[in-house]
């Protein structure tokens, strides 16, 4: 690994990256009107305390493919799962009390969405993961709602989960906020892989950043600089080595399950056929002798938001890099 593709690497996740505050704006403020107004509206006396997750919490966005952002929030009610047997029923308050001609609300598995569209094409997105307390008053344990409207009975239910549990293991990876911050470039690196190579639907983004999470090596040359090509490396050839019969995403909070589990045999095995490609380009780019060839072979994979500088200006390094003797004093 004779070249040095930091640089390329740095522009890549610049250009991909979801974090600058005036991104994510309108976001905020679609979330916090949306908080108005189940304050204002909900029914029963019900109240709730919200908070982020998701990409959005973690630090992990990245600039959707399709142009419609999205934001995830909790809401923690006040009420038990044994106030509301039926889990799809505190979802529907809040259907309700959202659901406005401007916007479209939709009841999903693990949320309620509200999704903003201007001349039929959706603009940005709030996903709002609804919670309950245990009966339990001893308890600290929350329950996530799942369920549709039309859902069978067995597939409306409340399932444990701790969000802010896994926000924590994100956040405290490393005590070295370096290597964090490596660990978030490679999640959005594989996410903005899976959109340009898979079509962005599966494995989710949550899938791939638990797969990160739970196997992430960090790298360094021996400069002390990070280098994000050697821990791509790394971290695919430890995804491939452990896939068994497919790769699980074992969610290391509760409910402790494999986020890929839905992913039908034909899924996994194309996600495997195409991480294996992912591998091979990886060592082949790290093989090159010229920054642009490397830098076209990332491209096939990460998509054109990956630099490729001409070889004009490559050339125009190494003729300043090798100096006439006593150029330079």
């Amino acid at each position: 690994m004779s070249l040095d593709l930091q640089k390329h690497f740095k522009k890549f996740h610049e250009a991909i990256e979801l974090g600058n505050l005036d991104d994510t704006k309108i976001l905020r403020e679609k979330r916090d009107l949306l908080i108005a107004e189940l304050n204002e509206n909900l029914e029963d006396g019900l109240s709730f305390a919200h908070f982020n997750q998701g990409s959005y919490a973690m630090g992990t966005g990245i600039f959707p493919k399709d142009g419609d952002y999205d934001i995830d929030v909790g809401l923690l009610f006040n009420a038990t799962t044994d106030d509301y047997k039926n889990s799809v029923e505190l979802k529907e308050k809040v259907y309700d009390a959202l659901d406005r001609a401007s916007r479209n609300a939709d009841i999903r598995r693990s949320c309620v969405t509200v999704q903003y569209v201007r001349e039929n094409v959706p603009q940005y997105h709030v996903d709002l993961a609804i919670y309950a307390k245990d009966p339990n008053e001893y308890s600290n344990d929350i329950y996530i709602a799942k369920g549709k409207r039309n859902s069978d009975a067995d597939k409306k239910f409340w399932e444990k989960s701790d969000p802010k549990g896994l926000l924590a293991k994100v956040n405290k990876y490393s005590d070295d906020p370096d290597e964090r911050a490596q660990m978030r470039r490679v999640i959005r690196y594989l996410k903005k892989w899976r959109d340009k190579t898979l079509g962005g639907e599966k494995p989710y983004s949550i899938a791939l950043t638990v797969c990160v999470l739970n196997h992430f090596i960090p790298k360094r040359n021996f400069n002390a600089t990070y280098n994000d090509l050697e821990a791509l490396i790394l971290l695919v050839d430890t995804l491939l080595f452990v896939w068994g019969d497919g790769l699980k995403a074992m969610l290391p909070v509760e409910p402790f399950c494999d986020l890929n589990a839905d992913l039908t045999d034909i899924q996994m095995s194309n996600f495997k056929k195409t991480m294996e490609t992912l591998k091979g380009a990886l060592l082949e780019a790290a093989d090159c002798d010229l920054e642009t060839d490397a830098c076209k072979i990332l491209r096939k994979q990460f998509g054109d938001d990956f630099p490729v500088p001409t070889e004009a200006e490559t050339s125009q390094k190494t003729k300043r890099a090798v100096a006439p003797a006593g150029a330079s004093a």
